[in-house]
């Protein structure tokens, strides 16, 4: 059994615990077809639609027609164990009735969370919330900047005399430069100071426009002699590159806001120091199991 199948159906189990008429919506029959039988049990296409609705965020990915097949055989899987394990009466094991009531509070949680998240993070909010931040979006500075890449220091030395000189810097680039760069005369395009190690950028960000260093900076590539072209501020994201993140974001202090009312409003008793460490199971490690 591969991981992704022994997590899903991990989590498939968890809605056979409670049964899936408990978070369906009302359906007429016509309009929920039966999927499949497992020994005269029917399992409906609303079933799949929950399992689907209610999947961890990490199989949101995965094609769509891979999820449905995958989840209508892991609903047969779930509905072949479980009546297995009725038929053992493990329905009256304590056990059994902890993981049940375990299970209804994390399908319930997960539930209100998303029905919370579906009705405040809407296209509305998130381009609410890009018109708000899109200014603060664009505020970092990017330079245009060419370099010659060479060996050694003296070689960096005679490159920087032979600029003083007047010798076009492009034109040198593409004469005595080591690094891939030199057929576009050393041309590095636009970048951000963390897309480059921190002496080249250091160096870089402290020259003004049209400005050739004076001294080469050294980094583990070699010795370089940098010439900044332009200076800009880097304009906003569209609204679609950015729109999945905002989202997340949202999603988190929604979350966040929620949790702390809730906690707010209830009365929590914390008995920890009651339980014994020693008699407490350890979690298995992920990725145990079958393959």
């Amino acid at each position: 059994m591969t991981r992704f199948s022994v997590r899903l159906f991990g989590f498939l189990a968890l809605l056979s615990l409670i049964g899936t008429p408990v978070l369906a919506q009302s359906t007429a029959p016509g309009e929920d077809p039966v999927v499949a039988r497992v020994n005269g049990k029917e399992i409906r296409q609303s079933d799949v639609v929950i399992g689907l609705a209610t999947l961890p965020p990490q199989y949101a990915s995965l094609p769509r027609d891979v999820l449905i097949r995958a989840i209508t055989d892991k609903l047969v899987d779930s509905a072949l164990v479980s009546a297995r394990g009725r038929a053992l009466g493990l329905e009256k094991d304590p056990a059994y009735k902890r993981a049940l009531e375990q299970a209804k509070g994390q399908i319930l949680e997960q539930l209100f969370m998303q029905r919370l998240i579906e009705r405040r993070v809407t296209e509305k909010a998130l381009k609410r919330r890009y018109d708000r931040d899109k200014k603060t979006m664009g505020q970092e500075k990017q330079v245009r900047a060419r370099h010659i890449l060479v060996k050694t220091r003296a070689e960096a030395m005679s490159v920087i005399g032979e600029l003083q000189k007047g010798s076009d810097f492009a034109e040198v680039a593409k004469k005595r430069s080591i690094g891939p760069s030199k057929t576009q005369g050393g041309d590095l395009g636009y970048f951000k100071r963390a897309q480059m190690v921190p002496p080249f950028s250091a160096a870089a960000f402290a020259l003004r426009k049209g400005e050739t260093a004076r001294a080469p900076v050294k980094t583990r590539f070699g010795w370089h002699v940098i010439k900044v072209e332009d200076i800009r501020t880097a304009a906003p994201p569209t609204f679609d590159k950015v729109k999945q993140k905002l989202a997340n974001t949202m999603r988190d202090e929604l979350m966040d806001k929620e949790m702390k009312e809730l906690r707010k409003a209830a009365k929590i008793e914390i008995l920890l120091p009651k339980i014994d460490p020693s008699k407490a199971p350890m979690p298995m490690p992920q990725g145990r199991g079958g393959r």
